[in-house]
């Protein structure tokens, strides 16, 4: 399987404008516009690991949108499924080879969907472009992550946005709750060849190869993701709930 990273998370709110995490806990920073999709974004940097804040400019648009066979299976059909309810939708994983990638998933049985010429444009007319790729699971109920291939490197991409990072935090893990666990891990672990570092009937922890970011995947009465961010200026635990998200905040 190719190199695989955690990218970032998707959380959708309304009102992006006016939003802001409490106390600025989290510093954000403009992203850009979305036109395929009618959104639009602000960003949350800890390094090249970060939370995207993610509004929608036109709902009707996006209703046309995931009648497509690109939008039914794109992370911002979650946000019509779920009827505009505001949380985390999906979160994407990092590849330098979308295309190897693709033929990597569809070998192991996986149709797909992609890889899609991605862009957007901040206020200033500054493009930045990138190509993701989906798997084609329609109808699950849990949103399983899609992937990202930026068009500059991880170092052109770091230099560029190193003034943004927030290196006090440090994202550890992506809790996923899920009705059948099983399922999750089995898929996760043969799909993206990720280790199962520790089970139990409640949890199981999986975690990519050469990568720190854990999995939790936990047994629940319903499907969503929560996050967890290492705060390195605190010597206790706190949560954040914002916009429908739970962020969990450990020392």
């Amino acid at each position: 399987m190719q190199n695989l990273k955690f990218d970032h998370i998707i959380h959708y709110i309304k009102h992006i404008d006016e939003f802001q995490y409490p106390g600025e806990v989290l510093k954000v920073v403009p992203g850009g516009l979305h036109n395929r999709y009618a959104t639009h974004n602000k960003l949350a940097y800890t390094d090249l690991a970060y939370i995207e804040i993610i509004g929608v400019s036109d709902e009707e648009k996006l209703k046309k949108v995931i009648k497509t066979n690109e939008g039914r299976v794109s992370f911002v059909s979650k946000i019509v499924q779920d009827n505009f309810k505001q949380g985390f939708k999906a979160f994407a994983l990092r590849t330098d080879n979308i295309e190897k990638l693709k033929t990597e998933l569809e070998e192991k049985g996986i149709d797909t969907v992609g890889p899609i010429q991605m862009g957007r444009e901040n206020k200033r007319g500054e493009q930045t472009s990138w190509q993701l790729l989906y798997l084609n699971q329609p109808h699950a109920d849990l949103k399983p992550p899609f992937f990202i291939q930026w068009s500059k490197s991880e170092e052109e991409r770091e230099e560029a946005l190193k003034s943004k990072f927030q290196p006090e935090f440090e994202i550890k893990a992506i809790e996923v709750q899920t009705t059948d666990k099983d399922q999750v891990v089995n898929q996760w672990r043969d799909w993206f060849d990720m280790e199962v570092k520790a089970s139990d009937e409640d949890v199981s922890i999986l975690s990519l190869p050469n990568e720190e970011i854990e999995f939790r995947i936990r047994k629940a009465r319903k499907n969503g993701y929560d996050i967890v961010i290492q705060d390195k200026e605190t010597d206790a635990p706190y949560n954040i709930t914002t916009r429908g998200a739970e962020y969990h905040f450990v020392p």
